[in-house]
């Protein structure tokens, strides 16, 4: 008759102690990717929601702006100039609308087909409210590279689903018309040779790339080049 020998204590002890401490370390990092994910989903939600508003509280500037023209009475100046219209989508803001382009109603984000309001200047601030133009350039009809920035998760989202020949239209306080897509194409952020004088009237829309990426400050930027319909 064979005897049974119990386990020491210590290791019938260890044993159920490590698969715990496994099943513990497993949940804590269940745990952390699910607080994470839903703090970049809130994040994003948050943003989008933020754009949103942003975009009409500048409509409604951008409107008395239009409306300043054609009273002849520009707002916040008594200097009876274009330049001088300056009206801010709210009391604080540090930008104000320069021209209004709508995109073709082509991709299946809310955004399409809508109008997007442009502010003067591209720092990131400023287009985390809408597309910036870059204040180096010209306005659009001015008869140069006109160049316009804009986020890729937001406003410019649906600069991926532009072709060429689709028709841009472009509204300023001094003019408005149609520009013509001539070419999409990807470059890295040093080649900076897409924003400098073409000698012609076209317009340049930048947003960074890879589109749909969670990646931080990416190099590479997704460009949209059209030249103006006569």
């Amino acid at each position: 008759m064979m005897m049974s020998i119990d386990k020491p204590l210590g290791l019938r002890i260890k044993r159920p102690l490590r698969l715990l401490s496994r099943t513990i370390c497993l949940n804590i990092i269940w745990l952390a990717c699910l607080l994470g994910g839903g703090l970049l989903v809130s994040n994003g939600v948050y943003m989008w929601a933020k754009a949103q508003l942003a975009q009409a509280l500048i409509a409604s500037a951008w409107q008395r702006s239009v409306h300043a023209v054609e009273a002849n009475i520009p707002s916040h100046s008594t200097n009876q100039t274009l330049e001088a219209i300056k009206t801010k989508p709210w009391p604080w803001a540090d930008t104000y609308p320069v021209a209004k382009l709508t995109l073709p109603s082509k991709s299946p984000g809310s955004i399409s087909g809508k109008p997007l309001y442009v502010l003067a200047g591209a720092s990131g601030r400023t287009m985390a409210f809408g597309p910036g133009h870059m204040s180096a350039t010209p306005l659009p009809f001015k008869g140069d590279n006109s160049v316009i920035t804009g986020h890729r998760d937001t406003h410019f989202a649906a600069l991926q689903y532009l072709n060429k020949g689709d028709s841009i239209s472009v509204q300023t306080l001094e003019a408005q018309g149609q520009f013509r897509v001539t070419s999409t194409f990807i470059v890295h952020q040093s080649q900076t040779h897409i924003i400098e004088s073409q000698g012609a009237d076209q317009l340049t829309l930048i947003t960074c790339y890879p589109f749909n990426s969670m990646i931080p400050n990416p190099t590479m930027r997704y460009v949209v080049s059209a030249d103006r319909v006569p």
